[in-house]
């Protein structure tokens, strides 16, 4: 009895160990397969990390801009009429709306008045300058008799020839003579300086009045409102007979052909952007792919340049991650090939820090002539009203 418990002790011993043995194995197997899938994993992220992760830097925080050209009247008054309508393309250059100018046309007109008024004016003034020399002659005339009868008088007054009356009376006459012919000296100084100039065109009067001319012009020229660029009509604000005001909003122009894209970046995503990386833009809209380039980064992030800062002096502060906007321009073949996409789409944007785009575009500068005058023009309206009025005083 004892021999065979000795015998099924041995063999549970064996047994256990076996059991022992087997488990460690399985331990083993188990923790190599983990090991092993750490690995593949470690792997596959480094291979990752060297052929993507390094080098591309991915955002679907991106959106296309462009800029919006706001249209606004120059002028006060009523809208007579309308040619352009929200989604219609223009030209630049093209008419789309006028205002009433029927009294810009009459203020014109009294400016033109105004001009020849004043170039008679100057002309007269040569004139009335030898007419003032001439009366100043007469006063100094009357002057001296005065004084030779006063003289006279007083002499016959102190004989007693001649009553006070009569004394008094010649006296005054003297004194008015006096005050006049000063008077006339005065008068005619301030002629002669009024008329002494080189030209017409120097006299302060005349100068003032072709300039009051030259705004009458332009205010006439401002009633017709144009495009100030190529581009398709949003925002409408203004109707038929509708008052409008300087500076008022009349409607928006965006140029879909001169678009961008502004990608917003986690800060911890700018270690390697620089300005001229490649960027593969693929469109929420369309679904195409476009390519460009960075064209610009943002001064500051878009929290401190919102209207209302965040203010983090505060004691339950939470870290934010920041984002900072990058500016990322089309490629034109691309634009062409692709066709262009409305301002506000999204964009999943794709920027490879390891090519960079030498033939950088620099920013575009923006000119509007659309009340530029014609100098020749004006000049030659101008030169025929003074002509017309010269010598005609």
């Amino acid at each position: 009895m004892d021999e065979q418990n000795i015998n099924i002790d041995k063999k549970e011993i064996i047994q256990n160990k076996k059991d022992e043995k087997s488990e460690r194995k399985k331990a083993v197997v188990k923790m190599s397969i983990f090991l092993l899938i750490l690995l593949i994993i470690g792997g596959i992220y480094g291979a990752y990390w060297i052929f993507y992760g390094r080098r591309y830097i991915k955002t679907e925080n991106a959106y296309v801009n462009s800029s919006q050209n706001v249209v606004t009247s120059q002028i006060p008054g009523r809208i007579k009429e309308i040619l352009a309508e929200n989604t219609q393309e223009v030209k630049k250059g093209q008419l789309i709306a006028v205002i009433d100018d029927t009294d810009y046309k009459i203020a014109l007109e009294n400016a033109a008045a105004d001009l020849g008024k004043s170039v008679r004016v100057y002309f007269a003034l040569s004139s009335n300058a030898g007419q003032m020399k001439d009366e100043l002659l007469s006063r100094e005339s009357q002057l001296k008799k005065a004084e030779t009868d006063f003289a006279m008088d007083r002499a016959s007054y102190n004989a007693g020839l001649i009553s006070r009356l009569q004394y008094e009376t010649s006296k005054n006459n003297f004194y008015i003579a006096k005050a006049m012919t000063e008077q006339s000296r005065k008068a005619l100084e301030n002629a002669e300086i009024q008329a002494k100039t080189s030209s017409v065109y120097n006299h302060p009067d005349v100068q003032k009045a072709v300039a009051a001319y030259k705004n009458a012009y332009v205010n006439l020229m401002r009633t017709k409102v144009y495009a100030p660029e190529d581009g398709k009509i949003v925002k409408k604000a203004v109707f038929l007979g509708q008052q409008v005001n300087p500076s008022q909003e009349l409607l928006t122009i965006i140029n879909l052909k001169d678009i961008w894209v502004d990608a917003n970046l986690k800060e911890t995503q700018m270690k390697n952007i620089k300005i001229g990386d490649r960027v593969k833009l693929k469109s929420d809209i369309n679904g195409k792919v476009y390519s460009g380039y960075i064209q610009g980064i943002s001064a500051g992030t878009g929290s401190a340049l919102s209207l209302l800062p965040a203010q983090n002096a505060t004691g339950n502060w939470i870290k934010i991650v920041q984002r900072v906007p990058v500016r990322i321009i089309f490629d034109e073949d691309s634009l062409k090939e692709n066709g262009t996409v409305p301002v506000g789409s999204s964009m999943t944007a794709e920027i490879n820090t390891d090519i960079i785009n030498k033939n950088i575009v620099p920013y575009k500068k923006i000119i509007s002539s659309l009340y530029e005058i014609d100098e020749n023009i004006l000049n030659e309206k101008i030169n025929k009203i003074i002509e017309n009025n010269m010598n005609k005083n």
